[in-house]
C-alpha cells in the first residue's frame, strides 16, 4: 500500500478533465513534493499548461512526456489506457499507478455513495443528488459526470455527502478507495476494445465493493442477469433493488437494505422498515430502465438517512438528465430525440422500449469491440429506417445486410449517411409527423467528437436549424 507522506515525486498523466485538477490538488495540499504533469497528447485546453505552470507543477507535452527518473506515484486520468508507454515504464519500474479518484479521496474524509454500472449511472448518480439535495441534505455529486472528484478537496465542507459516478476507467487503478455505499446497477458488454475482455470489464467494475468493511453497504439490481452472476468482493453488507413481484420484501438472505416494486407501488425498506414511496405512474422518469435507476436511487438514498417522503417527493418531480432520451425538438410534426450517452447496444435497447413505431433511427461511431446482431433484430418492427454513422457505419451495415438475408422483408432498411447532420437531413426527408427521430448510437462518440455531449449538442444545433427552415 502506498501512502503519500512517502511520496517526493508525483506525476499526473493526462490533461483532460479530472487530469488537471488533481495536478492543481497535489501543488496545493503536497507541500515540497515535486509534481510533473504529463500529456502524451495535447490538452484539449490549451491553457490548461499555463494554469499548471503558475501552479508550479511542471509540465511535458507529446514527445516530451517522459516519466521522471524520481516519479514515486503515477496519478492516472481514466482517459488513457493502460498501453500507454509512461503506464508501461511505471509498471516496469515498480511505480504505482493510481486512478485519480484514488488520489483525490485520499483528501476526503466524506460519506460516499459510488455508482457504477453499464448503463444508467448518470441518471441514478443525479437522480440520488437531487434527493438528497431536496432533502436538505449536503450533497456534491461528482466523478465521471460534473465536477472530478480532484475538484472537491477545497469546495465541500467534511459534512457533505459526495455521490459518485464512477466507470471501469476509474476503478482499474484503484487500491484503498472505499465507499460508505457502493451500487451497482447491471453489468453488459462494453469497452471490450479497452479492457481486453469482458471479464476484465467485469472486475474492474467490481472493485467499487473490494475494500468496504462490515459497515458499508453493497447494493445491486438483484433482476439484473449480468450482476446475478458476479460474487461482489468486500466485507459490506448486501442490500438490493428488484422489479421482480416474485422477490419479496427483504427475501434476499441477508440483505439489510432493499427496494421494490408490489404491484405498481415502488417501496424501499432500511433497517428492518419497509415505507411506501409511490405509485409507477407517478413517477417522473419513464421507462423500465429508469424504473431500476429509480429504485437504485431510492435505496441509495434511504441508506443515508433520508425519509421515505422526501425520497418519493424527488422521484415524482426529477425530470432526468440531458442527452438521455431528451427531447430537443418538434418540427412538421417529427419529435427528434437525444440519447446521445447511450454508447453501447444495451442501452440502445433500453431506448428503442419507450417506442412502438415510427423511429428512425441514428446508430454508429466509435468501435468498442461490441457486436450489434441483437440490436438489428431489436429494431425490427419498431424501427422504419436506421441511419448509419461514423467509424462503425460499415460494420452495421454488414450486420443488417445479414440480418436482410436472413429475415427477408422483416428486417429494418439500414443506409449508411456517414456523419450526423447528413443522418439528420434524410430522417427529415422520410420521416411523417407522429415519427421519432432518434439519436442513440450504441458507440461512442469519439471517432467523430470529443464526446458524447458533443454529439448531442450538434444533434440539438441540427434541430434548431430545421425549426428556422420550418
Amino acid at each position: 500500500m502506498t501512502d503519500l507522506l512517502d511520496v517526493r515525486s508525483l506525476v499526473v498523466l493526462g490533461l483532460g478533465r479530472s487530469g488537471v485538477p488533481a495536478a492543481l490538488l497535489a501543488s496545493r495540499r503536497l507541500p515540497g513534493v515535486t509534481v510533473t504533469a504529463l500529456d502524451e497528447g495535447r490538452p484539449a485546453d490549451g491553457g490548461a499548461a499555463a494554469l499548471l505552470a503558475a501552479a508550479g507543477v511542471a509540465v511535458l507535452l507529446g514527445d516530451d512526456a517522459r516519466l521522471p527518473a524520481a516519479a514515486d506515484l503515477l496519478v492516472k486520468s481514466p482517459g488513457v489506457p493502460n498501453e500507454s508507454l509512461v503506464v508501461c515504464e511505471a509498471q516496469v519500474r515498480g511505480v504505482p499507478v493510481w486512478s485519480e479518484v484514488e488520489f483525490a479521496m485520499r483528501f476526503l474524509p466524506n460519506r460516499l455513495v459510488a455508482i457504477t454500472g453499464t448503463n444508467g449511472k448518470t441518471t441514478t448518480t443525479e437522480l440520488t443528488g437531487a434527493i438528497l439535495r431536496d432533502a436538505g441534505v449536503p450533497v456534491a455529486v461528482a466523478g465521471n459526470v460534473g465536477h472530478a472528484l480532484s475538484c472537491l478537496p477545497d469546495e465541500v465542507g467534511e459534512g457533505e455527502i459526495i455521490v459518485a459516478e464512477l466507470s471501469s476507467f476509474q476503478l482499474e487503478h484503484i487500491e484503498r478507495f472505499r465507499p460508505d455505499v457502493g451500487v451497482l446497477l447491471n453489468l453488459t458488454p462494453d469497452h471490450i476494445d479497452r479492457h481486453g475482455s469482458q471479464h476484465a470489464y467485469v472486475q474492474a467494475k467490481l472493485r467499487l465493493f473490494e475494500n468496504q468493511v462490515e459497515g458499508d453497504l453493497a447494493l445491486f439490481n438483484a433482476d439484473d442477469p449480468g450482476s446475478a452472476a458476479e460474487h461482489l468482493p468486500g466485507r459490506g453488507r448486501r442490500g438490493y433493488f428488484t422489479m421482480a413481484a416474485s422477490l419479496a420484501r427483504m427475501s434476499l438472505s441477508g440483505a439489510v437494505q432493499s427496494a421494490g416494486l408490489d404491484e405498481d407501488r415502488l417501496w424501499v425498506a432500511h433497517d428492518g422498515r419497509c415505507s411506501e414511496l409511490c405509485r409507477r405512474g407517478e413517477l417522473a422518469l419513464k421507462g423500465d430502465h429508469n424504473l431500476a435507476n429509480s429504485l437504485a436511487a431510492a435505496s441509495a438514498a434511504a441508506a443515508v438517512g433520508v425519509p421515505a417522503a422526501a425520497i418519493a417527493a424527488t422521484l415524482r418531480t426529477f425530470p432526468g438528465v440531458p442527452h438521455r432520451l431528451e427531447v430537443v425538438g418538434t418540427v412538421g410534426g417529427v419529435t427528434y430525440v437525444n440519447d446521445s450517452k447511450a454508447t453501447n447496444t444495451d442501452a440502445t435497447l433500453k431506448a428503442l422500449t419507450a417506442y412502438t413505431s415510427g423511429v428512425h433511427l441514428i446508430l454508429g461511431g466509435y468501435d468498442k469491440g461490441a457486436a450489434f446482431d441483437e440490436l438489428a433484430v431489436a429494431t425490427e418492427g419498431r424501427v422504419a429506417e436506421v441511419l448509419l454513422i461514423g467509424a462503425t457505419a460499415t460494420q452495421l451495415a454488414a450486420t443488417f445486410a445479414a440480418r436482410a438475408a436472413a429475415a427477408g422483408s422483416r428486417a429494418t432498411p439500414a443506409t449508411v449517411c456517414g456523419d450526423l447532420e447528413s443522418a439528420v437531413a434524410r430522417a427529415a426527408r422520410t420521416a411523417v409527423p407522429g415519427d421519432v427521430v432518434l439519436l442513440s448510437p450504441a458507440c461512442a462518440s469519439w471517432d467523430q467528437y470529443r464526446n458524447y455531449e458533443e454529439r448531442g449538442e450538434h444533434l440539438r444545433q441540427l434541430v434548431g436549424e430545421l425549426e428556422k427552415r420550418s
